[in-house]
């Protein structure tokens, strides 16, 4: 009876495989994460730009809200985004000191009229914490 020596690296391959798969996996999915977490972003400062874009024309709290959730809601995302908008009026060089409409700046000019627009969306991980992603944008009208 002839008896063959078995190979010394017969079955390494499997066990190389089985301990880095894990860390494959874990990289896979990771890179996925971060990718939902990018377009869940990028769909937010669509909204913004387009909520930023319709405050130009000075059409009301109300409509600007209006439009941004009808924008928020044709892009699929993981859940809508909770919108704050406000309208105020300050002086063009000091834009965070809110006065009221009728006053005239230190420049003799009077106030601009300013749209404070905020988004947050919560954002539900795979392996990143659940986390609130939160947009804003300042738009100036005159």
């Amino acid at each position: 009876m002839i008896r063959r020596r078995r190979d010394p690296a017969a079955g390494s391959a499997a066990i190389e495989f089985a301990i880095i798969a894990p860390v494959l996996i874990l990289a896979v999915l990771s890179t996925a994460d971060i990718g939902l977490a990018i377009h869940e972003s990028f769909e937010i400062d669509q909204a913004l730009r387009n909520g930023a874009e319709a405050a130009l024309s000075d059409p009301g709290t109300a409509r600007v809200e209006t439009i941004l959730g009808a924008v928020d809601r044709t892009g699929g995302g993981q859940a809508e985004t909770t919108w704050s908008v406000s309208r105020y009026c300050a002086c063009p060089e000091k834009p965070e000191a809110v006065a009221t409409c009728s006053t005239t700046c230190s420049t003799q000019r009077p106030t601009a009229i300013f749209y404070r627009i905020d988004g947050m969306r919560a954002y539900s991980g795979i392996l990143l914490p659940d986390r609130d992603l939160t947009r804003s944008a300042s738009v100036q009208i005159r």
